[in-house]
């Protein structure tokens, strides 16, 4: 079970499934086809500064400079694709006068069927599920015990783009050669 702090979005806990690294690839594709290289770059700085506080980050601007080799002036507009991905969220809080921002990291950055609308624009479907007719790309389902690939939004069996349009070709075959 996930725990989110509904004020800050804060997500304490992420559900993992199948293969998961730190790293976070469905969200670093994204960016990738949206050609967005800073934000790539300041995303795996901000994961290289998770520790055992759940999915939040503090750096300073000076940290993230420092740590990814983006000017200051060029953290606040990849920060920005990166909230309008729905791959962070950001919020504040005072320390003395200052007023310093924390980074929450969203599932979204490695579950691709978390993405919002954006951000999922540029994943490429691969397979579809049978029972709700979802298109997923890899991040959209995996495997249960007995091998099946199963949608993790509803459970249903998931079969290739490819297999469907193999067995179209071969029913439109099928039919020509009738008539």
């Amino acid at each position: 079970m996930r725990t989110i702090n509904k004020q800050t979005g804060e997500i304490t806990t992420i559900k993992i499934k199948g293969l998961w690294s730190h790293f976070p690839i469905p969200a670093y594709k994204v960016l990738e086809k949206q050609k967005e290289w800073q934000a790539q770059r300041v995303l795996t700085c901000l994961v290289s500064f998770l520790g055992d506080s759940g999915f939040t980050v503090w750096p300073s601007y000076d940290a993230i400079s420092a740590r990814c080799g983006i000017s200051r002036n060029g953290i606040r507009p990849a920060l920005n694709v990166l909230s309008d991905n729905g791959f962070i969220k950001i919020g504040q809080w005072n320390e003395g006068k200052k007023e310093r921002n924390k980074y929450y990291l969203q599932e979204s950055c490695w579950d691709s069927s978390k993405m919002n609308k954006f951000a999922s624009t540029y994943l490429k479907p691969t397979h579809k599920c049978i029972d709700c007719g979802k298109t997923l790309d890899g991040g959209g389902y995996g495997k249960d015990a007995n091998a099946r690939k199963v949608h993790w939004g509803c459970g249903g069996t998931v079969i290739s783009l490819e297999s469907i349009s193999k067995a179209s070709a071969i029913d439109c075959k099928e039919l020509s050669s009738v008539g």
